[in-house]
C-alpha cells in the first residue's frame, strides 16, 4: 500500500527492556520511532538504539507524566502528519498502520480507537475502552502530572472514529 502519510510513534520509557522486542516489532510499521529514556538503569536504552529508535536520555525531576509526554512529543519534527503515543508495554495488532491510513481523514486532528487495558489467561480481552493517543503533530499538549491526557489547543477540532484499530495494554505488575 502507499503510504499517504508520514508516521511517528512516540514514547517514554524507564527499565522497560523486557518489552522492546515485542514492542518495538508491533510499532515499527512508523515510519520513523522515537524514545525518551527517562532515568533507566537496565539496558533500555542500549537495546532501542539498536534496534535503530532514536532514543534520547532526560530525568524529569520532579516527575511529571505530561512534562515527559511532552517532551517525547518535542522529539517528533514538525513534518509528521501523525503522531502516535505508546508505551513500552503496549501493541498493536499486526497492520495497524495500514487501518490507521485508511480511518484517517484530511480533517482528523485525533484518532479515537479500542484499547484493551487487561486480558485474562486466555488473552481475551477483560476491560477495553476507547482511546485517543493517536494525533496530529502540532496543535496538541500533554496535561496533568497524573492521569495525562492529551489537549488540543488549536481550532477546528475534528475526532475520528476507527473501530478495528486495536491497541492491547500487557501491564508489567512487578513494577
Amino acid at each position: 500500500m502507499k503510504r499517504k502519510y508520514k508516521i511517528a510513534v512516540y514514547a517514554i520509557a524507564k527499565n522497560e527492556e523486557k518489552f522492546i522486542n515485542r514492542w518495538y516489532n508491533s510499532m515499527r510499521e512508523a515510519d520513523t520511532i522515537y524514545v525518551l529514556d527517562t532515568g533507566s538503569t537496565d539496558k533500555t536504552y542500549e537495546l532501542l538504539k539498536e534496534k535503530g529508535v532514536q532514543v534520547i536520555k532526560k530525568e524529569i525531576t520532579p516527575w511529571r507524566f505530561d512534562k515527559a509526554r511532552n517532551e517525547s512529543l518535542n522529539l517528533v519534527p514538525e513534518d509528521y502528519d501523525i503522531c502516535v503515543c505508546s508505551d513500552l508495554d503496549e501493541i498493536f495488532t499486526p497492520g495497524w498502520r495500514d487501518i490507521l491510513e485508511s480511518a484517517w481523514e484530511p480533517t482528523t486532528k485525533q484518532l479515537s480507537y479500542l484499547y484493551n487495558w487487561n486480558h485474562d489467561e486466555q488473552g481475551k480481552p477483560l476491560i477495553s475502552f476507547r482511546y485517543e493517543k493517536i494525533h496530529t503533530r502540532q496543535d496538541f499538549k500533554w496535561i496533568y502530572p497524573v492521569h495525562e491526557v492529551l489537549e488540543y489547543t488549536g481550532t477546528n477540532y475534528h475526532k475520528t472514529y476507527c473501530n478495528n484499530l486495536i491497541l492491547d495494554h500487557y501491564q508489567d505488575t512487578s513494577k
